[in-house]
């Protein structure tokens, strides 16, 4: 839950990668953003799956992916900026799930958060976004959950950032509220019962 912006794209060529990750390179050092590249080989088929380890799981496996990763702030996702052989924006958790059958890769979307971020780490994304669409990926398709991509209203983002914080804390003081030990002893069912009930209550 948060403002999220979500996109998908295409490399108008795919012999613009290696440009495409100098350029994002360079803008992050002056940014002085945290910059990763990524250069995986293209020609081999991606073999990456899930692996259960004891404190949670992990990609194993080979990722055919080419970009960068950038971490514009640390209360901000980090912007994945990957790529496959065929030039199409992709993740390495999108990687898996399309080879499992579980999401299609046309309906597929790079995601990045920015709700418990200030809000120009959200419009610095938007408009390094609208700079790629224009050099780099022109099918480039933005679904910005904040409106600015559409509207360069900050006013506007604002808004709809502070009234997501709003409901969220709200949501957090009538979780809080909840005695542990009722909640140990529901099911599933009953707690979703009492979260309504008591939701209901405060809206």
């Amino acid at each position: 839950m948060g403002i999220t912006i979500h996109f998908q794209g295409k490399l108008k060529n795919t012999l613009l990668i290696n440009s495409f990750k100098d350029e994002l390179i360079d803008i992050s050092e002056i940014m002085n953003w945290e910059c990763q590249a990524l250069d995986e080989d293209w020609s081999k088929p991606a073999t990456a799956k899930l692996s259960k380890k004891k404190d949670g799981f992990e990609i194993v496996g080979h990722l055919p992916l080419k970009g960068v990763h950038i971490n514009i702030h640390p209360d901000s996702e980090p912007l994945s900026l990957y790529f496959d052989a065929e030039g199409c924006l992709t993740t390495p958790i999108l990687i898996v799930l399309i080879n499992e059958g579980r999401v299609s890769k046309e309906n597929s979307y790079n995601s990045v958060k920015t709700q418990f971020a200030p809000p120009d780490v959200h419009i610095s994304i938007i408009k390094l976004l609208k700079y790629l669409k224009k050099r780099y990926i022109p099918n480039l398709r933005v679904v910005d959950e904040g409106e600015y991509w559409e509207s360069d209203d900050k006013e506007k983002l604002i808004e709809k950032m502070d009234f997501l914080k709003d409901k969220m804390d709200m949501i957090e003081g009538i979780l809080s509220s909840i005695d542990p030990d009722i909640i140990s002893k529901c099911s599933s069912e009953q707690l979703a019962k009492i979260l309504e009930e008591r939701l209901k209550k405060y809206l």
